[in-house]
């Protein structure tokens, strides 16, 4: 995918800019306007500008609906022809923000018009983007955190409010926000219109909120067709001939789906020397391999299981953390990161399960009876643990008004249907909450390791006609005999082994190895022990110390969400230790 790095400034000296970046060596994945150019070496498909009119288009991504945008565009300039970026700009002259709505894929989009910037980011936010504004009045834009400050000359500022944030709410953030100094995020299904030196904020993409009129057998039928259009729209549209397959019902779906296409080269995760040391959980019951054979059985699959060593997984730690600009999900991300490598190595695109949780209600929180009563975020139950381990003044702060504002705020904006039984209202705000902040964190995480090995990462599951769908469905249907996703399971059973079919939502895989344990308390011993380390700044010395004599077992629950305890809550503090030592200037550090 196309990297985005864009400037904007109406008043800008567009060539002495160009000299700049040329300098700075980052004009190959520059994208620069003003108020008469837009240029980019990016791909040639994607951007276009018609310089007697001022108007013009630079898109990152991936279109799935280019042949309907086509022919929606034929239908008002029957003579027109030319690449995507002249279509959108035509389209968008023509039909304004009514384009957004009919928009489908993973992208960001830049329309030019004048001295007016339109900014829009696809409906589930799968293509993330960042911005900022410097004192001079520029505008900078980026698909990661680093290319605000590319020049070297500024460097991002974690501050007070950041690290609130981080610690009530970390590694998810506040949608639109980031954990940096005067840093937005665009939130997904948003538009940033940026006119007369000034911004605004518009959601384009809204949830509809209506009576579900269809029986359990058309419902399945119905999402059993969505799905499989999903899949090859993104198919067709990323020439995609590889997948990701755990044995889960989500990736042996899209699997089985995807071999209709033609062959099908399949990639399994495991760490080096996990069997042996595993041990189930409420969370994480069973190992991957007997559902993997049972899919391969079936579909003779070219399977190439990948096997990270524990070293390896410890070492990529800091990596993971620079390609997400922020601490993450410990040897989740490190892990991903390295397998994204694997794979980019055969393979230019890939699909993934991901996100099939939020909308058909995988997650725990969707169906125990003591995580669906929470008035919280349930993934995030660790706060009194969290604001324990902090040292004074850091343990002063609100985090529970923020935590709890936060959740408030986005209950707030869930569509409601007065009509719903308790339990159906219950469901829709949970997909909500899960699909606003949950998801967001696992996309970004997606986007930030593939942005660093250069894969696309496809995900059919994460797609606004389906998530707009499934909202309205009653929960009774989606817990269909009394198994989370049962109406997943129901609409998709006879194409899957039946053990596959019906086996128990595990989530990513993570290292039960001593030799990782071994590694990350070494690491984290030796930062900590190091006079200029920052968590000891912000935490208690005798607390740390105990988490890593205890392998972090005196931290009682997950940091946030299902895995990051014991051995993974050691790792992400090391990218915590890491990030701070980066991004945190020592003006700001006396908090």
């Amino acid at each position: 995918m196309t990297k985005i790095n864009l400037i904007f400034n109406e008043n800008r000296n567009i060539q002495k800019e160009q000299s700049r970046l040329e300098r700075m060596g980052l004009k190959d994945e520059l994208a620069i306007v003003s108020d008469e150019h837009l240029l980019a070496s990016a791909q040639p498909d994607q951007i276009y500008y018609d310089s007697q009119r001022k108007c013009g288009c630079f898109w990152s991504g991936v279109l799935d609906n280019e042949d309907e945008l086509r022919s929606l565009w034929a239908q008002y300039r029957p003579q027109s022809t030319g690449n995507s970026a002249k279509m959108l700009a035509q389209l968008y002259e023509i039909l304004s923000e009514k384009l957004f709505e009919k928009l489908d894929g993973c992208f960001v989009i830049v329309f030019v018009q004048g001295h007016q910037l339109h900014i829009v980011r696809d409906p589930m936010g799968v293509k993330t983007l960042y911005y900022t504004r410097k004192p001079d009045g520029e505008w900078l834009f980026s698909d990661q955190i680093k290319g605000l400050f590319a020049e070297g000359s500024r460097m991002p500022v974690v501050n007070r409010t950041a690290l609130l944030e981080l610690f009530a709410l970390g590694p998810s953030h506040t949608e639109g926000q980031t954990f940096y100094k005067n840093i937005a995020e665009l939130p997904m299904g948003y538009a940033l219109l940026i006119r007369d030196r000034k911004e605004s904020l518009h959601e384009y993409f809204e949830l509809n909120v209506h009576r579900h009129n269809e029986d359990l057998a058309a419902t399945a039928a119905h999402v059993r067709q969505m799905v499989s259009d999903s899949l090859n729209r993104q198919c067709a549209a990323s020439d995609v001939h590889a997948a990701f397959l755990s044995g889960g019902l989500d990736s042996s779906i899209l699997c089985a789906l995807a071999s209709k296409r033609g062959p099908l080269t399949t990639y399994s995760l495991d760490y080096e020397g996990n069997a042996q040391y595993f041990k189930g959980y409420a969370y994480q019951t069973t190992r991957d391999n007997e559902y993997i054979d049972a899919m391969i059985e079936r579909y003779a699959f070219d399977h190439h299981p990948l096997v990270i060593a524990q070293r390896k997984c410890a070492d990529l730690l800091e990596p993971a953390m620079i390609g997400r600009d922020g601490p993450g999900m410990a040897d989740v991300d490190s892990s991903l990161l390295w397998m994204y490598g694997k794979v980019r190595e055969q393979n230019g695109s890939v699909l993934t399960g991901e996100c099939s949780d939020e909308l058909f209600g995988g997650y725990p929180w969707f169906y125990r009876s003591d995580l669906v009563s929470l008035k919280s975020f349930p993934w995030l139950q660790s706060l009194p643990q969290r604001v324990k381990l902090l040292r004074a003044p850091m343990n002063e702060l609100d985090y529970e008004g923020a935590m709890r504002s936060a959740y408030w705020a986005t209950v707030q904006r869930a569509p409601k249907d007065p009509f719903d039984s308790e339990q159906d209202q219950r469901a829709k705000l949970m997909t909500y909450l899960t699909v606003h902040w949950f998801m967001q964190t696992l996309v970004q995480r997606q986007e930030a390791m593939a942005a660093l090995t250069g894969l696309t990462v496809r995900a059919p599951f994460c797609d606004a006609k389906l998530y707009q769908y499934l909202y309205n469905v009653p929960w009774s249907m989606k817990f269909y005999k009394g198994e989370e996703k049962g109406l997943l399971r129901l609409a998709f059973e006879d194409i899957l082994p039946a053990k596959v079919a019906h086996r128990k939502k595990n989530p990513y895989p993570k290292t039960y190895h001593p030799e990782y344990t071994q590694r990350v308390k070494d690491r984290l011993q030796a930062l900590i022990n190091d006079p200029e380390c920052r968590l000891c700044e912000l935490l208690e010395p005798a607390g740390l110390q105990e988490l890593i004599d205890t392998d972090g077992g005196s931290f009682a629950k997950p940091w946030f969400g299902q895995l990051m305890m014991g051995p993974q809550l050691l790792a992400y503090f090391i990218q915590l230790e890491l990030w701070l030592r980066r991004y945190q200037r020592s003006e700001e550090r006396r908090v």
